[in-house]
């Protein structure tokens, strides 16, 4: 798998993660984005700012040192890096245009979320704001839908879980769409992060990457607007 440097300073990189390769070094022993971004620019002792859950693609910030990336951490705690990615769902949504606001708990020992009341002393607030962009029927799952999201908050799996609870769940979502836990194999998830932005402190300037789905899934829906 190949993967693109779409930004770099002296600070950071804005690299573009395939679907299936890990965000940095796992027990798989596979290709990792993190070592891959370390060999070529020859800096070791890279961070990872965002990252992407394996079958998962797209926009992923590294930074070059300690400094960045806690000044780059800090950011992300304070919901101040936009994060948009690009999805299917499966389903036809009824409102084009719309908000999803829930109260997440995470399990730990089963890496998963869930919607809670908000009453739950662990639950923690998740937004996000969604636009369809286009519905396609399909022989096989029926209505699909790529959907643009806007995260407000960046909690685990919240896309996966917002819209799952909803029963949206994402194409090839084996954890929270039933359609998909039943089918044997791997499948990557329909989602990507496709466009990030942030104001770096030490230059006073945006910091900005996009990048397009791709996938067979995605091939579906071309031209996307």
């Amino acid at each position: 798998m190949s993967f693109e440097i779409l930004y770099e300073d002296k600070n950071y990189i804005l690299a573009q993660k395939p679907q299936g390769m890990p965000s940095q070094p796992d027990k798989t022993g596979d290709d990792d984005i993190l070592t891959l971004c370390e060999n070529k620019t020859g800096i070791k002792d890279m961070s990872v700012i965002n990252r992407l859950d394996r079958p998962v693609g797209g926009i992923i910030i590294l930074a070059k040192n300690k400094k960045a990336a806690a000044e780059c951490s800090a950011l992300v705690q304070n919901n101040a890096v936009e994060k948009e990615y690009t999805a299917v769902v499966c389903g036809k949504i009824e409102c084009e245009e719309g908000t999803f606001e829930d109260y997440l708990v995470k399990n730990a020992k089963l890496n998963t979320s869930s919607v809670a009341d908000k009453s739950n002393k662990n639950a923690k607030k998740a937004v996000l704001h969604y636009k369809v962009l286009k519905t396609v029927e399909d022989e096989e799952f029926g209505n699909l839908s790529l959907v643009r999201i806007k995260l407000e908050t960046g909690r685990h799996h919240q896309i996966r879980v917002q819209f799952a609870s909803r029963k949206i769940a994402l194409w090839g979502d084996s954890k929270y769409n039933p359609a998909f836990a039943r089918r044997r194999g791997f499948f990557n998830i329909a989602l990507w992060s496709s466009r990030t932005s942030f104001k770096d402190k030490f230059s006073g300037k945006t910091i900005e990457a996009q990048s397009s789905p791709q996938g067979e899934i995605f091939e579906k829906f071309k031209p996307y607007e």
